[in-house]
């Protein structure tokens, strides 16, 4: 199947066969979350009409396409016609980029290489640059794009693979991509696919036997979009997925106690994907106790960062109620497993220190690095 193919029929479905129930608006995390007040048949008129040939998106649309966090927290909705919720919103910024002069000519990762040299040493970016094949390992690592802007990320998941000991082709992450680039998110169904092909075929060419993800859209892009045109014949699993079941192999010297609470991605959560094992792993640090907050697993909390530029409110609602949860629980520290998570969250406890009162954010493999006696200092913190 063209995936190109999928978006136009999918638009062609919607203007012509959408009932207008309105549960892909009541049904929207976000939506319910901001408390605003809104149409959900305002918004699907208006989201049709923009398809169907309208210039401009209404004001009740507008607010929907804005609030909307990418979270594949919609995923579980059942459409009458069948169609994907969370499309919707990539249907419309398709037809955005579409209407432009230069669709999609948006450079790609231009920020992400600058922030990865400048904020790691010249080894340590050669390291995360450079495809390592090793097709005897039968073991490929991706770490997806967005991690360059945090190389200590990076740079500490290899840490732990190594100190694990087995060998692995490593996939740079400013080479190759999953799809979910800017050009992904905003419609290019084509790019999409061309790139995940590209992806995909060389881990076979690598002769992959399972191939482990550090960034967890790609996982989740790999069971929504790339699934539809693209079924790996080997196993793809989460780097902390990939930690757990090799804790046997793991140290950790330099733990301390501490009580935490756990932030899990909410895309791989809404899924269903990966809930336990990164518990699994923090559990296994010596002294580390873990206290669940009043929102986890399927019914986790978004972290709002996707709403930072666009609508702030909501944002800063999303964050602060991360943090009243993890202190509620009495936690000191507030681990999270996505990079982007943790740049919000991070920068929102450094920003409005009233809001963290004294909770720590770390990230995840951060946590487990520095318990083993390896861990680099966060980036962010620079």
């Amino acid at each position: 199947m063209k995936l190109a193919d999928y978006y136009e029929d999918s638009a062609n479905r919607l203007i012509n066969d959408c009932i207008r129930c309105g549960s892909c608006v009541t049904g929207c995390r976000a939506v319910a979350f901001s408390g605003k007040d809104i149409d959900p048949v305002a918004v699907q008129d208006e989201i049709i009409n923009f398809l169907r040939g309208g210039n401009e998106l209404g004001p009740a649309a507008q607010f929907k396409f804005k609030s909307c966090m990418r979270c594949y927290g919609c995923l579980d909705l059942r459409c009458p016609i069948g169609l994907n919720p969370m499309l919707i919103v990539e249907l419309v910024a398709r037809k955005m980029q579409l209407a432009k002069e230069n669709p999609w000519s948006m450079p790609l990762y231009p920020v992400h290489a600058a922030l990865a040299e400048k904020r790691s040493s010249a080894a340590e970016y050669a390291r995360i640059s450079e495809l390592s094949p090793k097709p005897e390992s039968g073991l490929v690592f991706f770490p997806g794009c967005n991690v360059y802007k945090q190389p200590d990320k990076l740079l500490n998941a290899l840490d732990i693979l190594d100190a694990i000991g087995k060998d692995y082709s490593f996939l740079p992450g400013l080479a190759y991509c999953c799809g979910a680039s800017a050009r992904g998110n905003s419609g290019d169904a084509a790019w999409l696919q061309e790139s995940a092909e590209k992806l995909f075929g060389l881990a076979e060419e690598l002769g992959a036997k399972r191939m482990v993800f550090w960034c967890h859209t790609c996982l989740s892009v790999l069971y929504n979009q790339v699934k539809l045109f693209y079924r790996p014949p080997f196993e793809c699993l989460s780097f902390s997925a990939y930690v757990a079941e090799n804790l046997d192999v793991l140290e950790f010297p330099a733990a301390r106690p501490c009580r935490v609470a756990f932030h899990e991605p909410c895309k791989n959560a809404y899924m269903g994907l990966d809930l336990e094992s990164p518990r699994k792993v923090l559990r296994a640090i010596p002294g580390t106790e873990l206290v669940e907050m009043e929102h986890e697993g399927r019914n986790t909390l978004c972290c709002g960062g996707r709403a930072t530029g666009s609508m702030p409110d909501l944002a800063r609602g999303l964050v602060d109620a991360r943090f009243a949860e993890a202190k509620a629980g009495g936690a000191q520290v507030l681990v999270d497993l996505c990079h982007n998570c943790h740049e919000f969250l991070f920068s929102a406890a450094r920003a409005r220190p009233e809001a963290a009162s004294g909770l720590a954010v770390e990230n995840f493999a951060g946590y487990v690095a520095r318990a083993m006696g390896r861990g680099r200092e966060d980036c962010l913190v620079l």
